[in-house]
């Protein structure tokens, strides 16, 4: 996503699985490639995730 990804939309590279399309080649954006999962951040299922990610995400926001 040459523009970057707003906060909330899915990325244009997550297959149907969930799993990065690029993971591993060498067009994969370096954030991608710099973000490390941890413990916390996974929680204990998928739900907790991805409300660990909005919360990011809403802290990060610019402007």
């Amino acid at each position: 996503m040459p523009q970057g990804k707003p906060a909330g939309v899915r990325c244009v590279q997550l297959l149907a699985d969930f799993r990065c399309a690029l993971f591993g080649k060498p067009e994969r954006p370096a954030v991608c490639v710099s973000f490390r999962p941890s413990e916390e951040m996974c929680g204990g299922n998928r739900l907790e995730a991805l409300s660990f990610l909005v919360k990011l995400e809403l802290a990060t926001q610019v402007g």
